[in-house]
């Protein structure tokens, strides 16, 4: 049977009566959405079967991020502005996250719960080895301000290293923290102005060659009596000239900056290792601030050169190893973005009917939820996923407290439920009481091509759909007739079923979104589709819907129990399409 995520609601209805204290308890199918409530909300009653629109004159609005095919407000307006998502833990295992993007550089909202709980990086993509450093003794009443830098370069400190008696002195090279679609440009634009540079050099160089080729002059424009000079000259400037059209056919990149690194431990701050990173390669560090891990004081710094990257560091090993955290893509602050990004109000507006017209549209499904960022896409390998990436991931998820976990991330399966990355997916979700909701695939339309993890018995498997209201918005579809209303349907790309093993996915919902993306593709929100939408668009609902759970007093509503509750109280939605909408 076609399922969606849309009867979420109905599940918290039954709750309001009904003690949920075992995995045995059944639960009723969503009720019609009153025609009172719907006014309410400037809403329409929507046809479940046929999802038909009004005309766009009386349409009801549509947001950047969809909510209204999961009835998410309606479960709001029932128990409170808190069954948003607040004190819920979702831990995003992606490329990483923006730490500066629109919506996710603030806090939940409540407007005091930072957003982001930590960024760790569990593929060693940024890590540098500070195991071998050199280290320096240093002194800054006696030695004084300077310390030569593994570049070769002096570096000046600022006063912040009047107490530092040694640093570890480490380098790195701008382009390893980069994404490739970022380190690409940055490239192309350092090109450019190198070729104008170079070019306005060779243009000079052979204006000089041609005054002493046509008027018998020096390079300085006056008379020579020494005909050995000019020809001296000449050649000097016709070399000089090869060399720097041989430069210019065969630029390829530059290797690009190499950064200074100096690392100490601050105990003046308990012991905290601290870090500083000659972003700009100008060797002055005066006016530079030591960034400790990003949990314990929340830095966020931004690599230069035009990339606009954020990053924050990591410290393991007792300063054996710097981590560099930043993200691979921009995939991963979409899907952050979609889950759970919360945009306030404008200033100067209430929190009233101008809040809502400023942010919700704009907010993920889950406003009030926490995000845990953890890259798993190792930007040495294109944004892929390790076996071990994935491991340290779930594991950095269950030490800190994480509810729900989205990983939007998949290939083809082969073997469901065998070899060790399955044994801690089952362990997240059966032991360490973690939902695990990841992406169905992208490698529809034909059967049995539902991808791995989504294969897996222990995690919910979220297929991609399409709505009425999303097809017209988002894809400009043409608004439909009375006589000929749209339909919802999977999109073209969903994976299907069955495994080998018989399974299906779980679930769907919404397959496209325009959320945050990082600063660095220099806008500031994209229009993505794919199951790797529709995935964190679910997981936002299971966090609204374990928000309003706890808030009843229910404290045990486990991922069996969560996984259950949302695959039978889904209702048929649109073209019926079992093998890639849910079973």
């Amino acid at each position: 049977m076609s399922r969606t995520t849309t009867s979420c609601l109905s599940l918290l209805a039954l709750l309001s009566t009904t003690p949920y204290y075992s995995s045995t308890l059944a639960f009723s199918a969503r009720s019609p959405l009153p025609a009172a409530a719907a006014a309410a909300n400037n809403l329409v009653t929507v046809n479940q079967s046929t999802a038909k629109m009004t005309s766009s004159t009386s349409r009801r609005q549509y947001f950047d991020i969809p909510k209204q095919e999961t009835g998410i407000h309606h479960l709001q307006q029932k128990y409170g502005p808190k069954s948003d998502g607040t004190g819920i833990k979702i831990a995003i295992m992606d490329t990483g996250c923006d730490l500066s993007a629109a919506g996710l550089s603030g806090t939940c909202s409540d407007g005091v719960t930072p957003k982001y709980i930590d960024f760790v990086d569990c593929t060693g993509d940024g890590d540098v080895d500070m195991s071998s450093a050199t280290v320096v003794k240093f002194d800054y009443e006696k030695n004084g301000t300077t310390v030569e830098g593994l570049s070769g370069r002096n570096i000046t400190v600022g006063e912040w290293a009047k107490n530092v008696s040694e640093f570890k002195l480490g380098a790195v090279r701008l382009y390893e923290l980069l994404p490739r679609s970022v380190a690409r440009r940055v490239k192309r634009e350092r090109k450019e102005v190198f070729m104008v540079k170079h070019m306005a050099l060779l243009s000079k160089t052979q204006l000089q060659l041609d005054d002493l080729n046509n008027n018998n002059t020096n390079g300085g424009g006056e008379e020579s009596d020494d005909k050995d000079v000019v020809d001296k000259k000449k050649k000097e400037l016709k070399l000089l000239l090869e060399q720097l059209t041989s430069i210019k056919e065969s630029y390829d990149e530059d290797s690009g900056p190499l950064m200074d690194i100096l690392m100490f431990q601050d105990n003046d701050d308990g012991g905290v290792w601290k870090t500083v990173i000659d972003i700009g390669t100008t060797g002055d560090l005066t006016k530079s601030i030591p960034m400790a891990p990003f949990r314990h004081a929340r830095q966020v710094g931004e690599l230069g050169f035009g990339s606009h990257v954020t990053f924050c560091v990591q410290v393991y090993d007792e300063g054996k190893t710097l981590s560099i955290v930043t993200d691979a893509g921009s995939h991963g602050t979409h899907v952050a973005g979609i889950a759970a990004s919360y945009f306030p109000p404008k200033e100067g507006e209430d929190e009233g009917k101008k809040k809502k017209e400023s942010s919700d549209d704009l907010n993920g499904v889950a406003p009030g939820a926490q995000i845990l960022a953890l890259k798993i896409g190792d930007g040495r390998l294109g944004s892929s996923e390790t076996g071990t990436g994935l491991i340290r991931g779930l594991i950095t998820a269950k030490k800190y407290g994480c509810d729900l976990v989205n990983l939007s991330y998949g290939e083809p399966s082969w073997q469901p439920d065998s070899g060790r990355v399955s044994e801690v997916f089952a362990k997240a979700f059966n032991d360490w009481g973690m939902t695990v909701f990841t992406s169905a695939g992208n490698d529809g339309p034909a059967l049995s091509s539902l991808g791995s993890p989504g294969s897996l018995t222990s995690v919910v498997t979220v297929g991609a759909y399409v709505s009425p209201e999303m097809a017209v918005e988002q894809y400009s579809t043409l608004p439909p007739s009375s006589d000929s209303p749209l339909q919802g349907s999977s999109y073209y790309f969903s994976s299907r079923g069955p495994t080998p093993d018989g399974f299906l996915p779980d679930v769907c919902g919404p397959g496209g979104a325009v959320a945050p993306v990082p600063r660095a593709s220099l806008q500031g929100k994209a229009q993505y589709h794919g199951t790797s939408m529709s995935s964190p668009n679910v997981c936002g609902v299971a966090a609204c819907v374990l928000s309003a759970v706890r808030q009843s007093g229910v404290k045990d509503c486990g991922p069996n129990e969560l996984k259950r509750a949302l695959k039978n109280t889904a209702v048929i939605n649109g073209v019926a399409d079992p093998f890639s909408q849910g079973s």
